[in-house]
C-alpha cells in the first residue's frame, strides 16, 4: 500500500541519488533563469532591471550610494558623528546620562533619499515588495555586529491592534520576518505587545515622545524570555524612546539582554550634508 511516508522515503532516496542532485541543481538553474527572463528583479534604488533572483536586490552603484552608518558612532546607542570622522568610537551625552535601556542599537543606513522614500512606501503605501531590499540592509548591518549576532530571538516593534486594522500589516514584523529567514532566526510575535493606543510620534519632541509610549506595552510569555538575549526590529530610528520603552519592558519581564536593528538612522541635518530631499 502506497502511503505518504512510502512517497516521502522515496523522494529522499532519489534526491540522495548523485544523478538527481545534478538534475535538481539543472532545475533551479534553469527555472531561475526563465524567472529572470519573464520576471526580472529590479534594483530597489534606480530600478535597473538586470538583477538576478536570489541576489541582491541593490546593484553595486545604488548600494555604494547608500549612506551606510559606521564608525565612530555611539557603541550604546548606535548615532554616527558625523562631525569628527577621525575619532574613535565612544559614548554619547546620552548613553553617558543612561537615556536608553536597550544594550545596544544599531541602524544600516542613515535616513534619506530613495531608502527613505522605499520606507514609506512600504509603510504608508502598501508596497509589501520592498520589505525583502529593505531587510537586506538589515542583514548587512546584523552580519557587521557580533554583538547582534549573539541574539537568541528576533522580536519586531508591534503596533496597536487599531493601527493594524488600518494600515493591514505591520511593517516592523515583516521586516522581522524576512531578517529572521536571511539570518536563521527565530521571530517571535507573541513576546511583546502594544496594549494602549499613542499618537503618531512624528511631530513629537523627545520628552513627550517618551511619555507617550510610557505604559503602552507589555511583555507576554515571560517563561520565552527569561534569560534570553532579544534583537528588537523596526524599520527607522529616530529617537529611541520606542525601542528604549520596549527594552525596558522586555528586561523587566526576564529577558537578559536587548539590542535593538533598524534599516534606517535619522540625522537632523543629514539632509542638509548630502543635498537629500526629506
Amino acid at each position: 500500500m502506497l502511503t505518504i511516508r512510502n512517497l516521502a522515503d522515496r523522494w529522499e532516496r532519489c534526491r540522495s541519488h548523485p544523478g538527481a542532485v545534478r538534475l535538481l541543481g539543472d532545475v533551479r538553474e534553469v527555472g531561475a533563469a526563465l524567472l529572470d527572463l519573464f520576471f526580472p528583479v529590479r534594483c530597489a534604488g534606480c530600478g535597473d532591471a538586470g538583477m538576478r533572483a536570489g541576489e541582491s536586490r541593490w546593484c553595486q552603484a545604488c548600494r555604494e550610494s547608500l549612506a551606510w552608518v559606521g564608525s565612530p558612532l555611539c557603541p550604546c546607542c548606535g548615532t554616527p558623528f558625523l562631525d569628527s570622522p577621525a575619532s574613535p568610537d565612544h559614548l554619547c551625552g546620552d548613553c553617558l546620562n543612561g537615556a536608553f535601556h536597550f544594550d545596544s542599537a544599531r541602524s544600516a543606513v542613515l535616513y534619506g533619499g530613495v531608502v527613505r522614500e522605499r520606507i514609506h512606501q512600504l509603510k504608508f503605501g502598501g508596497k509589501l515588495h520592498w520589505t525583502p531590499p529593505l531587510a537586506e540592509l538589515l542583514e548587512r548591518a546584523w552580519r557587521s555586529d557580533a554583538t547582534q549576532q549573539s541574539v537568541d530571538m528576533i522580536v519586531p516593534i508591534p503596533l496597536h491592534i487599531r493601527r493594524l486594522r488600518q494600515r493591514g500589516f505591520n511593517q516592523s514584523a515583516l521586516l522581522a520576518r524576512e531578517l529572521g529567514r536571511r539570518v536563521e532566526l527565530p521571530v517571535r510575535l507573541s513576546v511583546l505587545d502594544r496594549t494602549r493606543w499613542t499618537d503618531p510620534q512624528t511631530r513629537l519632541k523627545r520628552n513627550a515622545r517618551l511619555e507617550n509610549v510610557k505604559g503602552a506595552f507589555e511583555a507576554l510569555c515571560p517563561a520565552r524570555l527569561e534569560g534570553r538575549s532579544v534583537l528588537l526590529v523596526d524599520d527607522v530610528f529616530t529617537t529611541g524612546t520606542t525601542i528604549s520603552e520596549c527594552a525596558r519592558v522586555l528586561k523587566k519581564a526576564g529577558a537578559a539582554e536587548v539590542h535593538a536593528l533598524t534599516a534606517a538612522r535619522v540625522m537632523a541635518d543629514f539632509h542638509m550634508r548630502k543635498g537629500l530631499e526629506f
